[in-house]
């Protein structure tokens, strides 16, 4: 009697996970896809608006399923007579399932999602600068590139610097808000929102950054020459 519930509902949670692979919500790539930013989990006393609390309920009633799910099909896999290949058959689409909408869930909560945040290639690093003029404007995606190089410099044999750091150093140099990184981050595949606000953070508890504004902490920063605010970035964040 309930091999063909449990059949038909592990179907079903299968078919959502891959429904938001096919949308993209299993990656940073499309920053509007999560509904709630990390800021809400470092600002707790906000109020959450009606959207976001309807989202909320959302995952909180897929991952509810999953864990009904899981009871089901270990009932199934443990209890029962089943031929060992309908156990696994039923055991490996839980777990695939699981999968896809347990990452979904994470990614659309705004957690943490880091993407490409290293540059292996001139190519890369020349569409990341392309993509840095369209989000953010020349003198940006002109800071980022002189920054990149300089900071490249400096770590010498090292693994190449973080693309984000990189561009938030360079956003605030050019005066722009972090919003906008946050966007240009989202939209092509680099990190999620909350990295990028991880990011900042951690450039703020350097001293790079203002912790109460998206500014430099240093006034010498916002005019020197991107081989000296290499060096100093590099050494504060070390």
């Amino acid at each position: 009697m309930w091999v063909p519930v449990v059949a038909a509902g592990l179907c079903g949670l299968l078919a959502v996970g891959l429904v938001q692979l096919w949308r993209g919500r299993l990656t940073a790539t499309g920053g509007h896809d999560q509904l709630v930013t990390d800021a809400r989990f470092r600002t707790p006393g906000g109020p959450l608006d009606r959207d976001t609390a309807a989202n909320l309920a959302i995952v909180a009633l897929e991952l509810l399923a999953l864990v009904l799910a899981a009871v089901l099909t270990g009932y199934l896999v443990v209890e029962t007579a089943l031929a060992p290949s309908l156990k696994a058959l039923f055991a490996g689409t839980y777990g695939v399932a699981a999968v896809l909408i347990a990452r979904a869930a994470y990614v659309r909560l705004g957690l943490p999602v880091p993407g490409r945040t290293a540059v292996d290639d001139p190519e890369t690093l020349a569409d990341l600068t392309d993509s840095l003029v369209a989000c953010l404007g020349e003198p940006t995606a002109a800071e980022f590139e002189s920054l990149y190089d300089a900071m490249t410099t400096v770590r010498g044999d090292g693994p190449g610097p973080d693309v984000v750091t990189v561009a938030l150093v360079a956003a605030a140099r050019a005066d722009m808000d972090v919003a906008t990184v946050e966007y240009w981050a989202a939209t092509n595949g680099i990190a999620s929102p909350a990295t990028v606000a991880n990011r900042r953070d951690e450039l703020a508890a350097a001293g790079v950054l203002k912790a109460d504004c998206f500014e430099l902490a240093r006034p010498e920063f916002a005019d020197a020459p991107a081989p000296d605010v290499a060096s100093m970035t590099t050494t504060l964040l070390s």
